[in-house]
């Protein structure tokens, strides 16, 4: 009863129709350790269906100072008695408050020449599955079900998952296969062992269509997701280790949840876990990860840990969103770029910031960046010549 109370509070308090004694009461239940878990979901839920928007990485902290001297104001003038508590809850609820300030206050100054300039579709799911015998099959193009035979495995499509089902143990040569993501596509893979594989866009995967030997391994470029099965040796003995070589790191686990970027136009490559434990090794560097732990392999080829990362963030690609908290506005460009297969060149100098948004990866190009222009950015849009990779934006910073 109290999760469902909760849930309606928290409704009406969004949609603003929450009566000052329905907004107290929800206050009181905020500040319970017990509904943090709850208040958490129903938070980044609504953050969601509120998309495209996008606010300045500082705007939560000013909006809660100001909430924070308001009610200083208040209690030093006799206003509302007893309401300085709520300020111990204002740190959950004024985000989603502070969205809707500055979507109400902040307006797009792009043209609408501009917004046509950009008005590139989303990427969808697509993929070139490239066989050991040197078939290429365009998945953007084949339909559902069987798609070819290797040894006792069987390669079948279903919408945007191709899946690998072994019918026995393979005894003969091991036959590899590359999966790869064009720039404005992305795919999932079930490999023969039950693992399944996220690719981003610009991403791919070399993997062995059956693992006989007595590990698992495969290669990635770009960024690519894992859930890793577990699995044994035939004889049961012992667990087969799994191992993901990416930009000269080499990545080990056993069964777990990770994230690889090993993009080759990012200043550093990393490995992020959220479930499990793994190993990541460079050239006799070794650091191991707990969950809500992050790798990374910076410029001068050295490993570091960061041991508190923002998963959701990171994650945000998987579940079909461009999440922003600790990025620049030009590494936020550049994911653009591979999302919508167009080439974006700045002219003038990038702020280097953070930027705070989070919007469907659905949406246009166009909307995408007009969304940015809610936060404390300003830019022109131009159309620049058509190149070989595709369409090119010419992107002024004012």
């Amino acid at each position: 009863m109290q999760q469902e109370r909760l849930q309606y509070l928290f409704d009406r308090y969004i949609r603003r129709e929450a009566s000052e004694r329905e907004e107290n009461e929800l206050m009181e239940m905020v500040v319970q350790p017990a509904n943090k878990g709850l208040l958490m979901k129903l938070l980044q839920a609504s953050m969601y269906e509120e998309l495209p928007l996008a606010v300045p990485s500082d705007a939560v902290e000013e909006a809660l100072l100001a909430f924070i001297r308001e009610e200083h104001v208040n209690r030093r003038s006799g206003g509302v008695h007893g309401r300085w508590w709520m300020v111990a809850a204002a740190s959950i609820v004024v985000l989603l408050t502070t969205f809707f300030l500055f979507q109400h206050r902040r307006h797009s100054s792009i043209t609408e020449h501009e917004l046509a300039l950009a008005d590139v579709p989303a990427g969808h799911a697509g993929a070139v599955l490239t066989l050991g015998n040197g078939k290429v099959i365009q998945l953007d193009a084949a339909g559902n079900g069987a798609l070819a035979a290797q040894g006792k495995v069987t390669i079948s499509k279903s919408a945007d998952v191709v899946s690998y089902t072994s019918s026995g143990h393979e005894s003969g040569p091991v036959v590899y296969n590359t999966l790869s993501t064009p720039r404005g596509r992305h795919m999932s893979i079930v490999l023969a062992d039950g693992t399944q594989v996220w690719l981003n866009a610009a991403s791919s995967i070399r993997f062995p269509s059956a693992f006989t030997s007595k590990e698992r391994h495969v290669e990635v470029t770009g960024e690519v997701y894992f859930e890793v099965a577990k699995a044994s040796t035939p004889d049961g003995n012992r667990r087969l280790p799994f191992t993901v070589t990416a930009r000269d790191m080499t990545i080990e686990v056993l069964g777990t949840h990770f994230n690889v970027n090993a993009y080759t136009d990012e200043p550093f490559a990393s490995t992020t876990l959220l479930e499990g434990a793994v190993k990541v090794r460079k050239e006799g560097e070794e650091v191991g990860l707990v969950p809500g732990q992050q790798s990374v392999m910076g410029q001068d080829g050295h490993l570091t840990v960061n041991k508190h990362v923002n998963t959701a963030e990171i994650m945000a690609w998987k579940e079909g969103y461009f999440h922003f908290e600790s990025t620049t506005l030009a590494a936020a460009l550049r994911q653009f770029s591979r999302w919508y297969d167009v080439d974006i060149v700045v002219e003038g100098t990038v702020p280097e910031d953070k930027i705070f948004a989070i919007i469907k990866r659905s949406n246009s190009l166009a909307t995408v960046l007009k969304a940015l222009q809610t936060t404390n950015t300003h830019f022109k849009i131009e159309e620049g010549p058509v190149t070989g990779t595709g369409k090119k934006l010419i992107i002024t910073m004012q």
